[in-house]
């Protein structure tokens, strides 16, 4: 079984370009074939196949990056089957150097091939602000579907699901704040936490955060809240639908003055 490892050169705060440089240095005097990611979280939102073709039931890897219960909920949400492949996790936002460096040193021994070093970016301009669902705690109740203003969520009656990861705002995390089963990650959250994907929950303290979150969020009348934002939601997504048919019709009657493109509207003078 070959071995590789997957490194999270991540956008956010949570690792510092001093702290990947130090890594890269310690990977590059093994023999690991490496791959570097631009940003994990946006790879497995962007780039889904490209992240599935990396694992193989004959490959044994290593995936630097967060938190476990964060990088295994993203692996599913790219379509990852994880029970079919070796995988093992590294939380470098936590980990000392010197204790990467060891995980590093046990998971190389015995690996003897050559060096293959792939690269993987994403979407440089989009931050990959996104929420995605640990299903070992969502139950489904569709709370941050009803909540969120952006349609990012989609739900049925006993699912829900993160269809529009690019619609959600960045550095907006109050659905999951106000989750009851603190369900939802956001994997670039700076305040940490089971928010951030910790899989450390004091439930007893997070059911104490996540009510005053809830006081703070959604006031004393929580489903006239809710009701309240889903009407909201849909407005707004319809003046986004509206606002993207104008700029297109705009942009059509562009090439059609430059000569660029047909005119669909026969012989009327366009303006």
């Amino acid at each position: 079984m070959t071995k590789q490892v997957l490194m999270c050169h991540c956008k956010s705060e949570h690792l510092s370009e001093h702290t990947q440089s130090e890594i890269s240095n310690i990977l590059a005097d093994t023999q690991l074939s490496l791959v570097n990611i631009h940003d994990f979280c946006g790879v497995c939102a962007d780039k889904k196949e490209a992240v599935k073709d990396l694992f193989s039931e004959d490959k044994n890897s290593l995936i630097i990056a967060c938190h476990s219960r964060t990088v295994n909920s993203l692996l599913k949400f790219a379509g990852l089957n994880s029970e079919k492949v070796k995988v093992e996790t590294l939380n470098a936002r936590e980990l000392s150097i010197d204790e990467i460096e060891n995980r590093i040193a046990d998971f190389s021994k015995n690996e003897n091939s050559s060096q293959n070093i792939i690269e993987l970016n994403n979407n440089s301009d989009w931050p990959s602000w996104f929420p995605i669902l640990d299903y070992e705690r969502c139950v489904g109740c569709g709370q941050c579907a009803d909540f969120c203003l952006f349609g990012t969520y989609s739900k049925t009656d006993d699912k829900v699901w993160v269809e529009n990861p690019h619609a959600c705002k960045n550095n907006c995390p109050a659905c999951a704040r106000i989750c009851p089963h603190t369900a939802i990650i956001f994997p670039k959250y700076k305040e940490g936490g089971a928010i951030a994907g910790s899989a450390s929950i004091d439930e007893k303290l997070e059911q104490e955060r996540r009510q005053s979150d809830m006081n703070e969020i959604l006031g004393s009348d929580i489903y006239k809240t809710l009701a309240q934002r889903k009407v909201k939601r849909q407005r707004i997504i319809q003046n986004e639908a509206r606002d993207k048919a104008m700029k297109e019709r705009e942009d059509a009657l562009k090439e059609i003055k430059n000569g660029k493109g047909n005119n669909p509207f026969g012989n009327i003078k366009l303006a």
